[in-house]
């Protein structure tokens, strides 16, 4: 029982080290659409092909919100995203540990 312990908390602590390398995160999704700019001359005003725009979506009291990402901004977007990806993984890997931990008795 010792031994599986110890397995546990050196698999716990191996986790616990890789969340704290886990960079800048955010929650929510990368979207890329399309859409009409405000400008009546353009050509995506005049059935020409529209401007790409990327959002980041997440859900707040059960409904979908969307934040606009700006030009410069969308790498980053996809990177706090996907940080934040990782870090649920992790997070359900160390919950996994625990819940084996608990299930170890005492006795």
């Amino acid at each position: 029982m010792d031994a599986i312990k110890l397995k546990l908390e050196g698999k716990h602590l191996k986790l616990m080290g890789k969340i704290g390398e886990v960079g800048p995160w955010m929650e929510g999704t990368v979207v890329a659409t399309e859409r009409i700019c405000g400008k009546k001359n353009c050509v995506c005003n005049t059935g020409g092909r529209k401007h790409p725009v990327m959002y980041i979506t997440w859900k707040e009291a059960g409904k979908t919100v969307s934040l606009y990402v700006p030009k410069g901004m969308e790498q980053k977007a996809k990177e706090w995203t996907g940080n934040y990806k990782k870090l649920k993984e992790l997070l359900r890997e160390v919950s996994v540990i625990q819940r084996q931990v608990l299930r170890l008795r005492d006795d």
